[in-house]
């Protein structure tokens, strides 16, 4: 019996490493460049800005993390899988212009709204963009984006604070000159 249960063993790790070692790199990679923990209502959600590499070039996304369902007042979170994306552009420099525009909402006059595409997906991001909105919201102390997209009469809805998106975008920046030469 445990002749048997380590032959089953041998075989089963023999099957991973077999497995790891075909080629995947068909498979889109999600490489992150700069994340921040953020805390929404009481769980904790993880933003950033990652890269996939396609056919030679970079797609620069922006993840707000899972949202939730609801209306303009009471948003649940009861989809632990779906991510929001912004697409930032395929450069750098596009990339940080995005983020910039997104940035100066939270100098604008309060309910000031912009529209983006974005998508809503598990994982990675898809081909299948909509509307974002992206409305600056001024809520007692807090400074918020509020990111909207509406699907089936519902939004579908994240807010980022202040503090939390300016340590991203600054994080982003530091990336950008620590690699002057990626475009």
């Amino acid at each position: 019996m445990n002749f048997l249960r380590k032959a089953l063993l041998i075989v089963a790790l023999s099957a991973v490493s077999i497995m790891s070692s075909a080629q995947i790199s068909k498979l889109s990679q999600r490489m992150e460049i700069a994340t921040v923990e953020v805390n929404y209502n009481t769980s904790e959600e993880t933003i950033g800005i990652f890269k996939i590499p396609q056919e030679g070039t970079n797609q620069y996304y922006l993840s707000l993390g899972h949202v939730g369902i609801g209306d303009k007042d009471i948003q649940i979170d009861i989809d632990p899988l779906s991510e929001l994306f912004i697409p930032l552009g395929s450069t750098l420099e596009e990339s940080q212009n995005t983020m910039q525009e997104l940035f100066d909402l939270y100098k604008s006059e309060p309910e000031t709204t912009i529209e983006k595409q974005g998508c809503l997906a598990i994982l990675l991001p898809n081909d299948k963009l909509e509307p974002v909105k992206v409305t600056y919201r001024k809520v007692l102390l807090s400074r918020m984006l509020e990111f909207v997209l509406e699907r089936d009469g519902y939004d579908r809805a994240v807010f980022i604070q202040k503090s939390d998106f300016g340590s991203l975008f600054s994080s982003f920046k530091f990336y950008r000159k620590l690699h002057k030469k990626e475009q």
